[in-house]
């Protein structure tokens, strides 16, 4: 009798003997005979009539593709699934990666590991000079006059303000600066100018320095007339600019109505002005006038029959008794020739390219008339005053 001989067990597998699935619940993976035999019953579906979107109806969250094979930073190409019919062929075509369609964060992730490059800053100071200056004139210059006004200490005896002179000193430092870009117009600030842009002074000790020298140099600065009758007299060694900065002033303006305010200026008070201002180019005097038919305007025209020269002639003779004093003048004195003279009537502007004359074919005569006689004032006066930087009588 034979003996049976139990064979030992096999153990139970320890691991499974199947892969896992790699989708998550719900989802099943799906091969490429799957897909294949889908889309033909997709394209049969399409060939018995039905609309073309029941071809997209069942592609959904868990048509997803074998991922065995494929590396993370590669796509799925975009003819991995094909099918050919005898009427056409269609290609599915996946335009985003695996990782962005299986996990919503993954291009977050690859951005934040993805190496960052910090782009260096711009070499501006390696740019040539003149360039540079082109962009502080750009940022910085401004079409138009900034008036300054000196500070001043302030006066408390209300009482005895108007029975005893006041006793106010000048104190370094610009009380306000503003822009003025017309006659009689509105002062408004820097920062209205959508070009100008001050903080560029702040970028560098290197920018600062040369910044500064197109802000002071380039701008009109116009400054309160010096005439004997201010209180307190003008004091132009009390600085008005920063320190390191009135040096750099090469465009200085005096806003006047009439020309018996120059006196204190022609008699001497230049040569004061130019001692603290050393980089000082031109002065400038602006004569506001309101219209040609009134006022100086009217005094200063020139008559229907009266010559070119004989007017020129006139004026420099009643110029020359407003600004000399005296009924007659024996010796007129020399005006500097750094020493300019400007005419603008109301609403004009101060920047030369700003102030063309704009035709209106509307105008009337009137208004024709009183622009023609502004225009004679003005190249009148002009001429008269370089008759007295020639110093003649």
């Amino acid at each position: 009798m034979e003996l049976s001989i139990e064979r030992p067990q096999t153990p139970p597998a320890s691991y499974l003997l199947t892969p896992p699935p790699t989708g998550c619940f719900g989802k099943h993976v799906q091969f490429a005979d799957e897909i294949a035999n889908m889309t033909s019953k997709r394209m049969n579906k399409i060939k018995e009539g039905e609309s073309l979107t029941a071809f997209f109806e069942e592609a959904q969250e868990g048509s997803d593709f074998e991922l065995s094979d494929i590396s993370e930073d590669e796509t799925i190409s975009t003819d991995i699934i094909s099918c050919t019919t005898p009427s056409s062929t269609l290609s599915v075509k996946s335009k985003s990666s695996v990782l962005e369609k299986h996990d919503p964060f993954a291009s977050l992730a690859i951005a934040i590991d993805a190496p960052i490059t910090i782009a260096s800053p711009f070499p501006f100071l390696k740019l040539p000079l003149s360039v540079r200056n082109k962009i502080y004139e750009h940022l910085l210059v401004v079409p138009a006059i900034i008036c300054v006004h000196q500070n001043r200490t302030s006066f408390h005896d209300e009482k005895r303000a108007f029975l005893y002179a006041e006793r106010r000193a000048y104190l370094p430092g610009i009380a306000y600066a503003l822009v003025q870009l017309t006659v009689d117009g509105y002062k408004t600030r820097l920062s209205r100018f959508a070009s100008c842009n001050i903080n560029v002074l702040r970028a560098s000790k290197e920018v600062h320095a040369e910044a500064k020298a197109v802000l002071y140099g380039k701008n009109a600065f116009a400054i309160v007339k010096p005439t004997d009758e201010l209180s307190p007299p003008p004091d132009f060694s009390v600085r008005l600019f920063p320190t390191g900065c009135q040096r750099l002033v090469t465009k200085l303006v005096i806003c006047i109505h009439s020309f018996y305010d120059l006196h204190w200026i022609l008699s001497g008070g230049y040569n004061v002005m130019k001692n603290y201002y050393r980089g000082l180019g031109t002065l400038t005097l602006i004569l506001e006038m309101d219209a040609a038919s009134k006022g100086f305007g009217k005094q200063w025209s020139k008559g229907k029959q009266e010559k070119w020269k004989a007017y020129v002639l006139r004026l420099h003779s009643e110029l020359a008794q407003d600004m000399f004093g005296g009924t007659k003048v024996k010796k007129v004195k020399v005006v500097p020739t750094w020493i300019n003279l400007r005419v603008l009537f109301r609403g004009e502007s101060y920047d030369e390219q700003l102030g063309g004359s704009h035709n209106n074919a509307n105008t009337t005569d009137a208004e024709a008339g009183e622009q023609t006689k502004r225009i004679e004032l003005k190249h009148a006066l002009v001429e008269a005053w370089e008759l007295f930087k020639k110093g003649k009588k």
